[in-house]
């Protein structure tokens, strides 16, 4: 199963996307295909080109985080969702990436800093 909306795949028998909440599927999602024109004001507006390295790796920081996030419609993906596997990928303090939209990035760094701030 997979998420058609973030790519992840799911053991046989879950239904929702635990992080987008949407219905899974029974395949991938199609990868996007570039135009290749590299003209950032082209792109989809809903385009998650700005990688953003949170302060924070508490699970109920991100999870306040994502649901901030959410409320403000700003559309995300949540990188390395699972603290080890973050180390692995070379994240070595484990700390939490995002990546949002570039038009959204204010609005963004502004909710995770507020989260930041209530530790």
């Amino acid at each position: 199963m997979f998420c058609p909306h973030c790519g992840v795949h799911y053991r046989e028998g879950m239904v929702d996307c635990s992080d987008c909440h949407v219905p899974l599927t029974d395949r991938p999602r199609e990868p996007e295909i570039s135009t290749g024109s590299g003209d950032a004001d082209t792109q989809d507006e809903h385009t998650l080109n700005v990688l953003i390295r949170t302060g924070f790796q508490d699970p109920i920081a991100i999870s306040l985080a994502k649901s901030l996030l959410r409320e403000a419609g700003i559309p995300f993906f949540a990188m390395d969702q699972n603290p080890a596997a973050r180390q692995e990928s070379g994240n070595i303090l484990g700390w939490w990436d995002v990546r949002v939209p570039r038009d959204r990035e204010s609005d963004a760094r502004e909710i995770l800093q507020s989260v930041q701030e209530m530790k």
